[in-house]
């Protein structure tokens, strides 16, 4: 690779160092690095690379979804399932990319619309109260088909690489990101039915907002429209897969043990 861009957490300690030894060392190997500060990215670029942790990963992955490259993570500060590199790993991984050593491995991403809008999740889409201190009523259908009506704080629908995310917090399962699905949680429901529900890839969830109380779209964490009573949100697989750069050196099961502390276990 030639050309990359890098985002930046600024807000974490240490964090501009490490980007300025990425910097530094991506220009001794011939490769110009582009610091990003916003979603627009210039088209000629080959990767981008996040430094920070799961949070700035899911920005960089919101650039390189908008250009069709493929996204890396080095963690600043401890260990996540999107920022598979450490800081010490940085001159392995800039080596690997002017080598083109590269592996690239494409996760499931997924899309919401609504009211003719459109925007795409690497992690989940949540439909949510958007009053905290009143619950909403939600009819979800899959399919086409009717399947349960939720009086809850929200309903998330994640992707494998997300259900390690706000699914996991909301009572989900950890799915292996090489499986292909749909992960259906609701948040804190006043229902019999409180568990998730892994469903088929080629899934469509649909939600109607009932009753008089107005809900909220939030796409991997970030607002992204309101919604009426009586309005529909469609969430479906999309067509555009998110490409992670990796080395091979952290297996997802090795990153769950590392999360949960289960390395002395």
């Amino acid at each position: 690779m030639d050309r990359i861009g890098i985002v930046v957490h600024t807000g974490r300690e240490h964090v501009e160092e490490v980007a300025k030894h990425l910097a530094v060392r991506c220009a001794h190997r011939g490769i110009e690095a582009i610091v990003i500060h916003d979603e627009r990215a210039p088209a000629s670029l080959e990767a981008i690379i996040a430094v920070g942790g799961d949070g700035t990963v899911l920005r960089a992955a919101a650039v390189a979804l908008t250009i069709g490259v493929p996204v890396a993570g080095v963690n600043v500060g401890r260990v996540g399932y999107l920022a598979e590199f450490a800081v010490d790993e940085i001159d392995d991984l800039v080596d690997a990319l002017a080598e083109d050593r590269v592996h690239v491995v494409d996760r499931l991403t997924i899309e919401v619309r609504h009211r003719g809008r459109s925007a795409v999740a690497v992690n989940d889409v949540v439909v949510e109260k958007a009053v905290t201190q009143r619950i909403i009523q939600i009819a979800v259908t899959i399919n086409g088909n009717r399947f349960a009506r939720y009086r809850a704080d929200g309903v998330i629908v994640a992707t494998p690489v997300g259900s390690t995310a706000y699914s996991l917090s909301a009572g989900g399962p950890v799915v292996d990101p090489d499986v292909a699905a749909l992960v259906l949680t609701p948040v804190a429901p006043h229902s019999l039915l409180s568990r998730s529900l892994i469903l088929s890839p080629s899934a469509v969830v649909g939600f109607d907002i009932e009753l008089d109380r107005s809900a909220q779209i939030n796409v991997d964490g970030r607002g992204f429209a309101g919604v009426e009573p009586g309005e529909h949100v469609e969430v479906r697989r999309c067509d555009r897969p998110i490409g992670f750069v990796t080395l091979g050196r952290h297996p997802f099961p090795q990153a769950v043990r590392h999360q949960f502390g289960l390395d002395h276990a």
